[in-house]
């Protein structure tokens, strides 16, 4: 898995490595980051969309993919200030 993209609303672009892509919403709570599944509506009849709702519905998979997402966030915002 990879973070590859931030857009202007803080969402975070991340490849699966299984060859689809989901996005993570990052936002700041107090002087916290959060984060969490920006999809949340799926198709059923779509395959891709199968595809990523079950790898959202796994833990780890939501682990490792947040934990990208407010890593690439944090160093995307220190970039654009040093």
């Amino acid at each position: 898995m990879k973070a590859i993209l931030k857009d202007i609303n803080g969402s975070v672009k991340i490849d699966t490595g299984k060859g689809f892509f989901v996005w993570v919403d990052v936002w700041k709570e107090g002087d916290d980051l959060m984060a969490d599944w920006n999809k949340y509506i799926f198709h059923l009849n779509n395959s891709i969309d199968t595809e990523i709702k079950n790898f959202q519905e796994n833990d780890n998979n939501f682990d490792i993919a947040t934990s990208l997402a407010i890593e690439y966030y944090e160093n995307t915002i220190k970039d654009f200030y040093e």
